[in-house]
Formats: C-alpha cells, structure tokens, sequence
C-alpha cells in the first residue's frame, strides 16, 4: 500500500512538474515573440528615420533574416504582432492564409517590396507553410497579363483578401493593394492568389472587362491624386475612382491621372469579377441588369 501511494506521488509530481514546463515553455515563447516584435518594430522606424538608402538596405537584410528565422514557428500563424505599424500583415477569412508585406522606400522616390507568405492547406494544419516572395516588377513587361510565383511577384502593399470560391471549389484569394511608385504617380492593384499543388500563383484570367480578359489590373495615377479601391460587403463589390487625365492632351500620361467623380465596379459572376461602369454609390443595391 505504502509502496502503490509512493508511486502515485511520485507520478503527480513528475506530471505537475511537466506541466510546469510546459506552461513555461509557452510562456517562454510568447515572450521571445513580443522580444521579436518589439526588435523588427525598433528596425522599421530606423529605416523610417534614415536619409541613406544603404543604411536602410542593411537594415532591411535584417527585418528579412528574423522574418525568414521567425515565421517557421507555427505560433505566429496566430499571433496579432499588432504593434508594427510599418508593416501590412493581414489574415483570410478562412483562417488559412497570412500575409506579412512591407516596403523599403528610397531617396529615389523609388521601392522595393517585401512579403512573406504563410499557408495551411488544411484549417486544422499545425505547421503552416512559409514562402517568401521575390519583387521583380520593375522587370516584369506587361504586368497585367502575367501569370506569376513567388519567385516572380509584381510587388506591392496588400491591404485587404477576398476569398472567392471556383467553379471547381478552389479558393481563389482576391488582393486588393497599393503601390506608392514613385515620386510621379501611384498606383492601385487587384490581383488574385491562388495555390497549385500547395504553391502560390499570381494572376489568374478573371477579371473581365467588356470583352478584354486579363490576370490582374493595375490603375496608376498622379501623385497628389487619391484613388478609392475598396471591396463592399453589402454591395459585394470591388468599387473604386474611375480615373481620367486632367485635360484631354495628357491622355496615357499617368501623372496627370486622379479621379473624374464616377464609379466603377467588379462584381464576382460565373467564375469572373465582372467591370460595370458608372455605378451609383448611394444607392444600397445596383440593378446590374441594366
């Protein structure tokens, strides 16, 4: 008897001391988390507050090396990281898909853009899998009709995802964004992300308008202009600026773009984001019959 009641202390000590551990453990991790947070937040304002492009540039190789070191822990799936304020880091709806993206700005008026890309296959995936994409817009020729990876990424600062389903019950992951170009215009993207044999493909030929097809679309305008491009959950419509030049003779040039106070629209249709034109915003629904 004496010997049965040994044994059980003994094992409720050694379970509570794992617990202990355990419980230590998570806590442990949680703080390294916030440790980390509170380190790429102190080299994102850096980079804010630096007048040298090479400087910045060094510093950003850091932000990349902790992310790369950082998100191959699956706890960040569900941590906010709320603190930075200098980085975009965005959840789908259906909790399989995170965004983390930011920019490095140059002297030149120029960017370069940044993303990593964390995805689980399955909701109830443990261990999320990591990509990291490669900005290379500035060589990519006609943008709009590319299908691209995350090795080839059109670069820029994803700030809202639209889950869409397909014909064939995929989940395509419709991404509204902006690009601050440079020192003469901006621009404004809606791209789509989707995942083939588990890996990421940009660009899909989706988007429809009258009868030209194309896998992404990119608005560009002048630099004190500000473009609308925002998803409407009671219209369930991607609705934005409709852009034109300031005069007729700056026709194709960008910089003289902004917004002539009409509206168009995508409304996701038979497997396409449908353009409808000159929309009426006041109105709670539109007649797309018309």
């Amino acid at each position: 008897m004496i010997t049965q009641k040994v044994k059980f202390l003994t094992t409720a000590i050694f379970a509570l001391f794992i617990s202990l551990n355990s419980y230590a453990q998570q806590t442990e991790e949680k703080v390294n988390l916030q440790k980390q947070e509170e380190t790429l937040q102190t080299l994102y304002d850096s980079i804010a507050n630096s007048n040298d492009d090479q400087l910045k540039t060094k510093l950003n190789k850091q932000i990349v090396g902790i992310w790369q070191n950082l998100l191959n822990h699956p706890e960040t799936f569900n941590y906010p990281f709320d603190s930075l304020d200098k980085a975009g880091i965005l959840k789908s709806p259906d909790d399989k898909l995170k965004l983390y993206n930011w920019n490095l700005p140059y002297e030149s008026g120029e960017h370069d853009y940044f993303c990593f890309i964390q995805y689980k296959p399955e909701k109830k995936s443990e261990q999320p899998i990591l990509f990291e994409l490669i900005d290379k817009s500035s060589s990519i020729e006609n943008p709009e009709q590319q299908i691209l990876n995350n090795n080839e990424w059109y670069g820029a600062l994803y700030y809202k995802i639209i889950p869409i389903e397909t014909r064939f019950d995929e989940t395509y992951y419709t991404l509204l964004a902006y690009d601050p170009n440079d020192f003469m215009t901006n621009k404004k993207i809606v791209d789509v992300l989707h995942f083939n044999k588990n890996k990421p493909v940009f660009g899909a030929s989706i988007f429809k308008n009258q009868r030209k097809i194309s896998n992404r679309l990119i608005f560009e305008y002048g630099e004190f202009a500000s473009m609308m491009l925002k998803y409407d959950e009671d219209k369930e419509m991607i609705v934005y600026d409709h852009l034109s030049p300031s005069k007729p003779k700056y026709k194709g040039d960008h910089a003289f773009y902004g917004p002539d106070f009409s509206y168009d629209g995508l409304k996701y249709e038979n497997g396409v984001w449908n353009t409808y034109f000159d929309l009426d915003l006041r109105l709670n629904e539109i007649d797309f019959d018309d």
